[in-house]
């Protein structure tokens, strides 16, 4: 009786060990090194914003230590797809990303829209005396390009609807092209674009948006192929504690700080 109470007692052990071995030790996201006001930004020695205060919220749900690191967006996915990283924030869907990473999905393959980290628009930005127009379908006239960040989902749009396009890095960049005239518009994520519009005296008063979005989009945490492979009821985990933070109502209380 003993020795099977001493090989239950062994077997409860190593189950125990079995169901905490099916997390990782800790977790390691990577972002853009860019403005992207309200998400993330530039602040101290670090980085804030609404998408960096939703990861703290979900290291603290979870329990487990995310360790954060500030990127150019391309070297941010390709971290992600060489399994350097175990997460990239924040990416709108593009087929191309499939080999780069795992976006949340339903039973069906579908993306999930549900557990999305964010909703931002891309609106375009033009002088003041411009004569390009975007009714919705179609940008008009088009005798130049269009520029937009390094990288980013907008420009694969743009190409379809026929604008040729620069890619620079930066916002600001983009929205100096427009005044130099290097090129006839911006197409910028419009929450970092309108921060910068409304803060730059380089650009007040000199740039609008126009009243249409280019597009919304959803953006997600995109997780490595190893992590989901290796732990897919935790990477299922950190989608669905995601969004459920994303809607607290702290988080929507923390929100309205960036809004002001």
């Amino acid at each position: 009786m003993k020795v099977m109470f001493v090989v239950l007692l062994l077997w409860g052990y190593g189950a125990l060990a079995t169901v905490q071995a099916a997390q990782p030790a800790q977790l390691e996201f990577c972002h853009e090194d860019e403005n992207a006001y309200p998400w993330v930004f530039p602040s101290g020695k670090g980085a804030d914003g609404l998408d960096i205060r939703l990861i703290r919220r979900l290291e603290r749900e979870l329990g487990i230590s995310i360790k954060l690191h500030s990127l150019p967006w391309k070297r941010c996915l390709s971290h992600l797809q060489n399994g350097i990283v175990d997460g990239a924030f924040a990416s709108s869907y593009k087929a191309e990303r499939l080999t780069m990473g795992v976006y949340p999905t339903k039973a069906n393959g579908e993306l999930d829209g549900r557990l999305r980290i964010h909703i931002s628009s891309y609106s375009l930005y033009t002088l003041l005396d411009s004569k390009l127009q975007w009714d919705g379908q179609t940008l008009a006239p088009l005798p130049g390009s269009i520029s937009t960040q390094l990288g980013f989902s907008i420009a694969d749009k743009l190409k379809k609807i026929g604008a040729s396009v620069s890619e620079v890095k930066g916002p600001e960049r983009a929205l100096k092209d427009v005044l130099t005239g290097l090129s006839l518009g911006a197409a910028l994520q419009t929450d970092r674009a309108d921060f910068i519009l409304g803060r730059d005296p380089l650009f007040k008063g000199k740039i609008k948006k126009h009243p249409i979005p280019l597009a919304e989009k959803n953006y997600y945490l995109m997780l490595s192929f190893d992590l989901v492979s290796n732990y897919p009821a935790y990477a299922q985990q950190i989608w669905q504690t995601l969004a459920t933070q994303r809607d607290s109502q702290e988080m929507i209380t923390i929100s309205r700080e960036f809004w002001q």
